[in-house]
């Protein structure tokens, strides 16, 4: 009886674990903490589920799997590159406009 009860606890610590992980989308939110800027938090959730972009949309071309793999700034983001590839005022709000900043940096 011991013994059965041990191996329900030992399935049940690995089970929920991966459950609860499965229930988030990509990896969940990723925090930047820009110089001379407020923090930008991406939203994996809203950009897979809520706008319906495939993971493969962004990885591997624009972005690698491994978190910090890249040097991200506002330079290169208005260039269209990172985030300013999509977010160029045609697939969605344009970074370039100082109107739109409060979207990310909060």
């Amino acid at each position: 009886m011991v013994k059965k009860i041990l191996t329900l606890a030992i399935v049940l610590g690995f089970v929920i674990p991966i459950a609860a992980a499965a229930q988030k989308v990509g990896g969940g939110d990723i925090k930047f903490t820009p110089k001379n800027a407020s923090p930008v938090t991406f939203s994996h959730e809203l950009h897979v589920k809520g706008k319906g972009i495939k993971c493969t949309g962004c990885h591997y071309q624009i972005f690698q799997m491994a978190q910090g793999s890249y040097k991200m700034d506002m330079s290169k983001i208005t260039k269209g590159d990172f985030c300013g590839k999509c977010h160029n005022g045609q697939k969605s709000f344009d970074v370039k406009g100082s109107e739109n900043c409060a979207k990310c940096h909060k």
